[in-house]
Formats: C-alpha cells, sequence, structure tokens
C-alpha cells in the first residue's frame, strides 16, 4: 500500500477516534484514512491516486465530501466537527 501523511492530526481538532476508512480527498480524488489519528498528522491510502505527491492538497470535507459523511464515520456530530477545529488551521472559503 502507498501511504501519505497528512500534517493534520488531533491537535489541530481531527477527531482522534477516526477509524481506518475514514473518507478524504486527497489531489481532488477520493480515498481514505488508514491507522490511527496522532497529534500532527494522519495517514492516507494511496493506492488509487498513483499521480500523489507531496504539496498535494488534502481536502477532509466540501462540497465533494460531505461533512456530514464523515461526521457518521467517526460518530460525532457535524456541528461538533465544525467547532473542534484549531485556530492554527488555515480554513479556505469558496
Amino acid at each position: 500500500m502507498r501511504v501519505g501523511i497528512v500534517s493534520i492530526g488531533y491537535a489541530d481538532g481531527y477527531p482522534s477516534n477516526a477509524p481506518n476508512g475514514t473518507p478524504v480527498m486527497v489531489a481532488g480524488k477520493r480515498t481514505t484514512t488508514v491507522g490511527r489519528v496522532s497529534m500532527d498528522m494522519l495517514a492516507v491510502d494511496l493506492s488509487d491516486i498513483p499521480e500523489a505527491q507531496a504539496g498535494d492538497t488534502v481536502t477532509l470535507w466540501d462540497q465533494a465530501l460531505s461533512l456530514d459523511e464523515v461526521a457518521a464515520k467517526t460518530s460525532i456530530l457535524s456541528y461538533n466537527l465544525t467547532c473542534s477545529v484549531a485556530r492554527r488551521v488555515e480554513f479556505t472559503y469558496i
């Protein structure tokens, strides 16, 4: 399995209980997390995204990946997911 490391973790407000298979987007393509979320990073499966490379955008939720879907996978209310994001995280509004 090809694995990518994303520089966000539970210290940034991403749920520490997010199980394997929590959906994320890498370079606009859907994939999932692998392993446990650590303080400052999480791992994602890049097996089906061979063109993925360092510096690619990773999206945790947006219009293409519903916040409610992520919330259901983590058993956390979507409202609580958004309220838990730490100040050190950069937001992009579209």
